[in-house]
Order: C-alpha cells, then structure tokens, then sequence
C-alpha cells in the first residue's frame, strides 16, 4: 500500500490530562486533526484530569492508562513499572493499529516509548519540545542535564523527527543535540481564536471573584514553578500599587510553589490585591474579566496561556524569552522587559495601566490580529498533518529501497 493512500492514526501521548500548555495543545490537535484520513487518538499514561471532560465533549478520542512510575532508588518496583508501562502502551498501540507516535512525555519514560515502537515497527516518531526544560542552557549545567542531553543525542538516530514549538528552541536544539535541519521541525503551538471571542458577562464575574467593577485587573496564567517568574511579578506588584492603589492581580494556575507565594505576597502586604486562583476551566471567562495580560517567566518555549491573551485582544506585558519573543513585537502587540527584573516589569505595566483608554486597547487589537495570521490551530494542525505525511512517505521509500 502506498504511503499516501495509508490512514493516519496518531498516538499523542502525554503523561496526564491536567491543565497545561502541552495538554491544551493536545486537546486542539485531536479536535483539528480529526478527519477521513486522520485519527488521532490521546492517551495518558499517568493520571486523568479537567481534560477528560474537554476531550469528551469536543469527541476526541481518549485513553487514560493509570500506570504507575516509583523513583528508580526502589529498583524491583521501578522496573516493575516499566514492564507494566511496556504491555499497556503495547496493547494500545494494537488496538488502535497506531501507526504514528507524538509523544510530549519527556525524560526517562520518552526513551521506553522510542524503544517500543522500534520493537513493533511504528513507522513515525516524533519528540515535541514545549520547552528547553532538558537542554543545559537554561536550568544551568546540571548532571541530569547533561545525561538527557546526550541520551536525545543518541536517540535521534532513531526517532524520525524532533518537533519545535519556537524557532528559538529549534535552535538550541540543532546546537545542543547535534541535529541536522532536516531532523527538528518548527512548529508553533495553535490556539482556537473563537473560545475567545465568545460574549462573557465580565460583571458578574467580576462580583463572583470578590472583584470591584471598575479596578484594572491583572491576570497571569500558568504553572506555579520557578520557571513562571511569579515572583518577580509579586516584586513588581508593590510598585505598580503605589501608582495604581485600586489595581488587583489574578494569578490562574497551581504548583509546588504556591506556598511560598502566598507567604511572599503575605509579607509584602498585598493578600487583598493578589489573588491565587488555582487551576481554572474557565480562562477564556478570566480573561474577559481582566484588563492587561502578565507573563514574568523566566523561559518559555511558546506559551499557550500568552497566545490565548492575544486571542482574548488583552494588552500583553510580557519578558522577552525564547518564544515569547517571536510572538510579540514590542510596542506594537505588547511590551516586552527583561526576565528577572521587578522595576522594569513594573514601569511596563504602568505604562499599559496609564493608556488602558485608548493605546492599550490598539496593542490588545494588534495582538488578535497576530495570533489570528499566525498561530491559529487551523495552521498548527495543518503543518503537523504535512510533517506526518511527510514522515510516512519518506518510510515508505526507505523501506522499498528508493532512498
């Protein structure tokens, strides 16, 4: 059978469905892939979450393994879980008849996947990077690094393609893992600009946050890890509220740092102005209720919290990190500071608070536009389709000795 008549069955695999960049792009992927010569199907190693439900309701396919990973120091139970982890993706990738892996499951378990799907003859991997979490630039030199710097080196004998959410990643990776440019595409994440355009009653959401009507909002989505910067933001807060005393922070999003932030902020004296959320469903809602978008990280990869502001037309005040900095054009559809610095992160958002009237709300408009030309999920699940049909022709000619 010839690789263009061939049906695509693609696996994304993630290791849970929590909320997360990487998961929002693989609920978007399975909603825009899906079609009579693509089945994609996503499947969770580890843990379900509010996903589940997402996925349901759009009518993506949709597998949760509930496997167990223990620390490698209990070596009997680890590789126990490795066996287990081995037979179930093994039965999945049966059933399915799937014939194409995308895998965003980076670090020890991404090499297990590669390993299974040479022993069953799966004709296309890829490794999508959301971030440089596991180059050694960014979270200094470290051993761990290091090791996963050269096992990515190696395996890329074996896996058909690397994926880039951001030219600047791509970079890095050609550089740091040896790769050709024909090995790592570039691919940035997608986002649907409709869930953003939808009418929101901004008021009563605001009454139910605890929120006055009319105080300009800050709203910053993610993670709560180093990585997000929050802590610079919390800094910069101080001094936005000796300009702007009525001004209050929403930060949307959980982690392992959430009690030294709230300690943080306790200290500072700004437990009535910052507000901590937790993990939401309702971003899109968030951000109606919201008047400026802040994103302090530290690095990115291509944050699909900020694409999503843009979608929402919000002005964008953001620092200019791998990613970050391919999306927004400073002055024009945001304003972009130096990673790590408090006083100038908070010298931009008064900028944008002062001009909330007329000139932020033309960079909002300007940073819908962009979004829309450029990383619309139409497109990203367009050139992923054109990356899969490439892979599996170039298979295919390989394996009846054409190439």
């Amino acid at each position: 059978m010839q690789s263009h008549d061939r049906q695509l069955r693609v696996a994304i695999l993630l290791p849970n469905l929590q909320i997360g960049g990487a998961q929002e792009v693989a609920r978007t992927l399975a909603k825009h892939l899906a079609s009579d010569r693509c089945t994609p199907i996503v499947c969770a190693l580890f843990a379900d979450g509010p996903l589940l439900h997402d996925l349901a309701q759009q009518g993506s396919q949709v597998k949760v393994l509930y496997l167990s990973r223990r620390s490698v120091l209990a070596l009997p139970w680890f590789l126990a879980d490795l066996i287990r982890m081995w037979r179930a993706l093994w039965h999945f990738m049966l059933e399915h008849k799937i014939n194409i892996i995308q895998t965003n499951i980076l670090g020890s378990n991404s090499f297990l996947v590669l390993a299974l799907a040479k022993a069953m003859k799966i004709p296309v991997v890829t490794f999508t990077f959301h971030s440089q979490r596991f180059l050694p630039t960014t979270e200094g030199r470290s051993l761990k690094n290091r090791l996963y710097c050269l096992a990515y080196r190696l395996a890329r004998h074996w896996t058909s393609d690397y994926v880039a959410v951001s030219n600047e990643i791509k970079q890095a990776m050609v550089r740091l893992l040896g790769l050709g440019e024909g090995k790592i595409t570039a691919i940035g994440n997608g986002v649907d600009i409709d869930r953003y355009r939808q009418p929101t009653d901004r008021e009563r959401l605001r009454r139910q946050l605890g929120l006055p009507p009319q105080a300009p909002v800050l709203i910053t989505v993610g993670t709560l890890r180093t990585a997000k910067g929050h802590r610079y933001l919390i800094q910069a807060a101080a001094d936005v509220l000796r300009r702007f005393p009525e001004t209050h922070f929403l930060f949307v999003g959980d982690g392992e740092l959430r009690h030294p932030l709230e300690s943080q902020t306790a200290a500072c004296g700004l437990t009535e102005k910052i507000h901590f959320l937790g993990s939401r469903q309702d971003i899109p809602d968030l951000l109606a209720a919201s008047d400026v978008f802040v994103l302090p990280s530290l690095w990115e990869g291509l944050s699909m919290a900020l694409l999503e502001a843009m979608a929402a037309a919000k002005p964008i005040v953001a620092t200019a990190v791998s990613g970050t900095s391919q999306v927004i054009i400073d002055k024009e559809n945001g304003i972009l500071t130096p990673p790590g610095d408090a006083p100038a992160l908070a010298q931009a958002i008064c900028d944008v608070l002062s001009q909330l009237d007329a000139g932020a709300c033309a960079m909002g408009e300007s940073a819908r536009r962009r979004v829309a030309a450029s990383f619309s999920v139409e497109k990203q699940a367009a050139e992923y389709m054109a990356l899969y049909e490439r892979l599996l022709h170039t298979h295919a000619r390989r394996r009846w000795g054409d190439v």
